[in-house]
């Protein structure tokens, strides 16, 4: 065997050589950019209004605002508020020049 030709050089090289086959197997086989153009451009755009819920439960975007949505929201924030009182941040140390 030759002397400069040791186990590690070998491993070495095999892998560089199934990741250089795998990156350009990746490039051959990606879809092309037409089907990625075709995407539909006309998808329904619901406004988000504040004190109103969007269901997507029926498939479709529906905006709602009734009682039990109001509570369920302020019952959240109630929730996230609370969460929240007790996190802190340690401040950035002073730049060190």
């Amino acid at each position: 065997m030759l002397p400069w030709l040791n186990t590690r050089r070998v491993i070495t090289g095999l892998v560089g050589a199934a990741a250089t086959i795998a990156a350009l197997w990746a490039y051959a086989y990606r879809p092309p950019v037409a089907a990625i153009a075709a995407a539909p451009k006309n998808a329904p755009v619901t406004p988000i209004v504040d004190g109103t819920a969007i269901d997507f439960s029926s498939g479709k975007p529906v905006v709602t605002a009734t009682d039990a949505d109001k509570a369920s929201m302020d019952a959240a924030v109630k929730q996230i508020d609370d969460a929240a009182k007790s996190v802190t941040f340690k401040a950035d140390p002073a730049p060190k020049n």
